[in-house]
């Protein structure tokens, strides 16, 4: 069990990052101003310094919780179908809408500072994209079984590049690239499970020969 002194360092933590979406969602990234984030949330801004490094530091940590909060959404809806095929198109598609009603989101391409925000999903968006793909790739391994796990990889990556990219630069509607990242990649899954499942049933056929 935690203790009371980890419980408030986490609470605090939460309202620090509560504080400064609010902030960012209002003015942009050049509205972020970390003394304005320890008044709201009644401390100094050195602590708010101490606790995230700085203003930098915050976009990410506030990015970071977005995106987890994000990825329950999108998992959902690659759970709700048992077709890998069928659950990239539903997980793109959950991901560009939920990207596009995104305050966050919004204010990081659009507000005042986004030429600076907007880096935390491009050239210095590193830790969110490897929060992405650990999550996601955790979650198609463990409801595409029949997907080898180097395969799951390789079309997690090339699904969430192919977001990151229409988050940043809209283009089509979300269900339309939904559709045509499915049309790309379709072949290969569906490669990838028929030789898996041949694979397997070699193995099992061996497996009864030899067997008494």
């Amino acid at each position: 069990m935690d203790s009371f002194a980890d419980r408030t360092k986490r609470r605090l933590r939460d309202e620090l990052l509560d504080a400064a979406y609010d902030a960012i969602v209002a003015g942009g990234y050049d509205g972020l101003r970390m003394a304005e984030v320890g008044r709201r949330t009644g401390v100094s801004r050195q602590t708010v310094y101490n606790e995230f490094g700085d203003k930098w530091g915050v976009l990410e940590a506030v990015a970071a919780r977005e995106t987890e909060r994000f990825l329950l959404d999108v998992n959902a809806a690659l759970a709700e179908q048992s077709d890998p095929i069928d659950g990239l198109r539903a997980a793109v598609e959950r991901a560009l809408t939920l990207a596009g009603d995104n305050p966050l989101v919004r204010a990081a391409l659009s507000q005042p500072g986004s030429d600076q925000a907007s880096q935390v999903l491009t050239t210095r968006g590193q830790q969110v994209l490897e929060l992405a793909h650990l999550r996601l790739d955790a979650h198609v391994r463990e409801h595409w079984p029949e997907v080898p796990a180097e395969d799951a990889t390789s079309c997690v990556d090339v699904a969430l590049r192919v977001v990151i990219s229409h988050i940043v630069t809209p283009g089509p509607p979300p269900a339309a690239v939904a559709d045509q990242l499915g049309r790309v990649l379709s072949p290969f899954l569906t490669e990838s499970r028929n030789q898996h499942d041949g694979a397997f049933g070699r193995a099992s056929g061996a497996g009864r020969v030899m067997g008494p």
